[in-house]
């Protein structure tokens, strides 16, 4: 319990170290020895590879999303050059502009550094104040202050450096102010302006301020020189010139006067324009038609899912598996055991009692109908021969099992048992076969009669 009240003092402690951050007075109250301490060798060299000098003006742009700050020199042509970039300890909040006081959103725009805004004296060990918030920031209510690039690569809102980093950066900038810049620019971006990131964030609600904000980036690229940057209608507009001379001020959320840009610059940025319009859209096309399909191959996944699966597969698969060994859903049980296969019996004749092979149930003597059925009609004896055939069919398809039954081609006819000698010119009777079990007696076929009786369609 004792360490209740320390642990609450620690805490209050800990908040107000981060309400602290970039909130801290500014100004060259007094030097010490960092913030005097000169540029490194490295440093005054890798300048004069690059045709600058120490006390040549400089330019600083910072992109959040690459969380990269560069410093831009001009050189001995006049233009600006990318001297060096450092990587970004930390920022405030994503990408997009700062509204509000305590939003730890670090700002977006392009802001003026002046020597009054350096602060060799910092709690985060050198920094300066980008200027947050200007005439755009102000004319939109946006509320804040004290947003600084600055050391100990911590950040509440601010751009937070290494010591090292920050050291080297606000070295630059004393000899910059030294050599008779008066104050340098900062251009904040979210990320690099270019057609691809341009598209890839077209839907969010910030990209009509990201647009007006490229207008800056692209008379920068052009030129390579620090854009003339006034607001007015709640807008920047860049390198900017009223014709009339009487109206050389601008209005932040006043109409805009009459202006003009300078011919030669406008022409390379509608140029640019132009052909960043034309491969965004391309960007553009290219990414609705890679979401298009990978919203069509969710939607196709998620619909196979909601089908209802059959466990084993299909009802072919399973049988083709069944003759290959494997266990089916139609052969397995709950616990995945494979079930018995059913007997399925085979009826057998008694001993000495049918032929080699099962009787089949045809018409007997089918072929000695005589002469009288191509005329329609028939002997008495064959017609009582056929219906006594017939009986025995059918008497032996009603005897045969059911499971059983088999369609098979009829064989030539082969009597059950021998018949007995019949004399000619008489008629014999049927000869019925015992029925033996279980299969019922077949009716033995008519012996062979002469060829008279084959001829005389009476019947004799």
């Amino acid at each position: 319990m004792v360490f209740k009240p320390a642990l609450r003092l620690l805490a209050i402690s800990a908040v107000a170290f981060g309400l602290a951050a970039c909130q801290e007075e500014h100004g060259l109250i007094e030097q010490n020895g960092k913030s005097i301490r000169p540029l490194r060798q490295d440093m005054i060299e890798l300048m004069a590879e690059k045709g600058m000098r120490k006390e040549d003006p400089i330019l600083v742009r910072i992109f959040k999303q690459d969380s990269v700050l560069e410093v831009w020199k001009r050189d001995k042509t006049g233009r600006y050059a990318l001297l060096k970039d450092y990587k970004i300890c930390a920022w405030g909040g994503t990408i997009g502009p700062k509204i509000r006081q305590g939003d730890k959103q670090s700002p977006e725009g392009f802001y003026t550094v002046t020597p009054s805004r350096m602060n060799p004296n910092s709690q985060y060990y050198l920094s300066y104040d980008v200027g947050f918030p200007n005439a755009f920031d102000r004319a939109y209510g946006r509320t804040g202050d004290a947003i600084m690039v600055h050391g100990a690569c911590s950040s509440a809102g601010c751009f937070a450096m290494t010591d090292a980093q920050v050291e080297e950066i606000y070295a630059l900038a004393r000899e910059a102010f030294a050599g008779g810049q008066p104050s340098f620019q900062v251009q904040s971006f979210p990320f690099r302006m270019t057609a691809q990131n341009m598209a890839r964030n077209r839907n969010n609600p910030n990209m009509p301020f990201w647009r007006n904000l490229k207008e800056g980036y692209d008379h920068f690229e052009v030129t390579k020189v620090e854009p003339k940057v006034d607001v007015c209608e709640k807008r920047y507009v860049f390198n900017a010139q009223p014709k009339d001379p009487a109206m050389s001020t601008f209005n932040a959320v006043g109409a805009c006067p009459v202006y003009e840009v300078p011919s030669h610059i406008a022409t390379l940025v509608a140029a640019k324009s132009k052909a960043d319009e034309a491969e965004r859209s391309t960007v553009i096309a290219a990414l609705d038609e890679k979401e298009r399909k990978a919203t069509q191959e969710e939607l196709d996944r998620r619909l196979e899912e909601s089908k209802p699966k059959r466990e084993g597969g299909s009802l072919m698969a399973s049988i083709f598996r069944s003759g290959q060994g494997e266990a089916s859903p139609a052969t397995t049980g709950s616990a995945g055991a494979a079930r018995t296969p059913i007997a399925v019996p085979i009826p057998r004749a008694a001993p000495g009692r049918i032929p080699s092979q099962p009787a089949q149930p045809v018409e007997v003597a089918k072929a000695d109908q005589g002469v009288g059925s191509w005329f329609g009609f028939a002997s008495k004896s064959d017609s009582e021969t056929t219906g006594t055939a017939k009986a025995g069919s059918v008497a032996t398809a009603a005897a045969a099992p059911a499971s059983t039954a088999v369609v098979m081609p009829a064989a030539p006819p082969r009597p059950a048992v021998a018949p007995a000698p019949v004399p000619v010119g008489s008629k014999p009777a049927a000869v019925v076969a015992p029925a033996p079990a279980p299969v019922a007696a077949v009716a033995a076929p008519k012996p062979e009669r002469s060829i008279w009786q084959r001829l005389n369609p009476f019947g004799g």
